[in-house]
């Protein structure tokens, strides 16, 4: 009798072993499963800034070239300009949908200036780049010598996991970066020379 309650109480111990057991590695488990996510996260956002500053890199190699050689969408007569009463043009959500008129200079990173053979990473979505233009003279003692373009560039880069589910509905890593370029040039439509660039990031983007 003695015999048969030790084993009881000896199943009895094991089963609650198995089950603290069991309770552990769950836990274990959950807490690896939570880790890897949010290194994905993490992943999937420094990616998404690494494009938004291809763009930037992309876009402001484009406008330190003559007019006539630039992709069309980046070209002089259709820049946004830069107007000091209104609201920025790429703070408007219409100036991101494509719709083309006032905001054809929304353009797409070619995809060989993205693509890597390091990485197996590709976006759904290509960066984006919208460009505003104030043109300037550049003065020399009181005269007119050549012209200073000040651009505003805002980019917008996209993690490989993107998706638009639905008009208001998306899923994956969006990062806004914007850089303000003075480019120094002999006449309009020549090419250019950098004369200064100030890079930021965009807390608050525009809703679309």
């Amino acid at each position: 009798m003695y015999l048969a309650r030790g084993q009881g109480a000896s199943l009895i111990i094991v089963l609650v072993l198995l089950v603290v057991i069991g309770l552990t590695s769950a836990a274990s488990l959950r807490k690896a499963s939570s880790n890897e996510r949010v290194s994905h996260n993490v992943r999937m956002h420094w990616l998404a800034e690494q494009y938004a500053e291809a763009a930037l890199r992309y876009c402001q190699s484009q406008l330190l070239l003559a007019d006539a050689q630039r992709v069309s969408s980046l070209q002089e007569s259709v820049l946004i300009p830069i107007n000091a009463t209104a609201v920025p043009g790429w703070a408007n959500p219409q100036t991101w949908s494509g719709s083309g008129g006032a905001f054809a200079s929304l353009t797409s990173v070619a995809q060989a200036f993205v693509e890597s053979l390091d990485s197996a990473f590709a976006p759904q979505m290509l960066p984006q780049c919208v460009v505003e233009r104030q043109a300037l003279p550049l003065l020399q003692n009181g005269a007119a010598v050549g012209n200073a373009d000040v651009y505003v560039i805002t980019a917008r880069g996209f993690s490989p996991d993107y998706r638009e589910i639905r008009p208001g509905l998306r899923s994956g890593a969006v990062v806004w970066l914007q850089c303000r370029l003075s480019v120094q040039r002999a006449a309009p439509g020549d090419a250019g020379t950098l004369a200064d660039r100030v890079w930021m990031r965009i807390i608050n983007p525009p809703a679309s």
